[in-house]
């Protein structure tokens, strides 16, 4: 029976990015995806969402506007993850993600009197490299470059570059790295 719901769910997201396909001006491209229930996809205004190949869990939410996200081979997203890209964010191959992490390509604009803008944003681009395994409640912000070969700890907060590989992990505030 559960071989059953899971083709089921995936027939129904092959089905649904066929139609996101066809009827938008967007391009979406998608070979063999793997993806679990609960995908929720957003690709508005000539956005391009790369997911060939991907392997997703349950409840992965991808927004996407005017920007590009592309996953490259082999990457795996565990459940309840979020791609926010208003600009470009990229994903090398064999990256893996944990539970809810979270991943933005912009934040909101503020004026001088600390006014937040609901619909104008500073964009800067995210690149994770390949084989980085970013773990569970991780929040990576715009303009983040990951290198190769980097395993990020769980529940970091990401909002500067990482440019060695190694293994990293949030302390006292502050992504360090600890080998």
């Amino acid at each position: 029976m559960s071989f059953i719901i899971k083709a089921y769910h995936a027939t129904l997201n092959i089905i649904y990015l066929f139609l996101l396909k066809v009827f938008t001006r967007n391009t979406i491209k998608f070979n063999s995806p793997k993806l679990g229930k609960g995908l929720s996809i957003t690709a508005v205004n000539n956005a391009v969402l790369d997911i060939n190949n991907l392997s997703a869990r349950n409840n992965l939410n991808v927004f996407v506007s005017k920007g590009i996200l592309v996953f490259k081979k082999n990457c795996f997203v565990n459940n309840n993850c979020s791609f926010n890209c208003l600009h470009h964010i990229q994903v090398g191959k064999n990256t893996i993600f944990g539970e809810s992490v979270k991943v933005y390509d912009h934040d909101h604009s503020i004026d001088e009197n600390y006014n937040v803008s609901k619909n104008d944003f500073v964009t800067s681009p995210v690149i994770i490299g390949a084989n980085c395994w970013i773990g569970s409640n991780t929040i990576i912000l715009k303009g983040v470059n990951i290198v190769d070969n980097v395993v990020i700890g769980a529940n970091s907060l990401v909002n500067k570059s990482v440019l060695a590989p190694g293994i990293y992990v949030n302390k006292n505030g502050l992504l360090t790295k600890i080998k």
